[in-house]
């Protein structure tokens, strides 16, 4: 019984995929200047998102680990802690192709109007 235990615990903690946005992607020196002002208004947005559901992530982290000096369920809940930092690599990702986009439009001379 242990040991079904055992390995389902180390499943639990077996890494999540996250594929997040790219910095550069294709179609990208396509884009118009309203098309880059757009993508990076709702790349904003959205990491803004992230980072919020991030702190979220880390109270109830931290919750987890005060509850793990429980006996006996306390090792539960501390696996049941989300370490993935999945929110941060999105946000961080979406960050960095606002600065891809921030480039292109310099490129594109966008704050001069198209």
């Amino acid at each position: 019984m242990s040991a079904v235990a055992g390995a389902l615990w180390l499943c639990a903690c077996a890494p999540k995929m996250i594929t997040p946005v790219r910095m550069s992607q294709p179609g990208d020196e396509t884009l118009t200047c309203a098309q880059i002002h757009q993508q990076s208004v709702d790349n904003q947005y959205a990491a803004r998102n992230f980072l919020k559901q991030d702190k979220t992530v880390e109270s109830a982290n931290t919750a987890k680990v005060i509850g793990s000096a429980l006996p006996y369920i306390g090792i539960l809940i501390l696996a049941s802690g989300d370490l993935s930092n999945e929110e941060q690599i999105r946000a961080r990702a979406l960050i960095d192709r606002d600065d891809q986009l921030t480039f292109l439009a310099k490129q594109k001379n966008c704050d001069k109007g198209e």
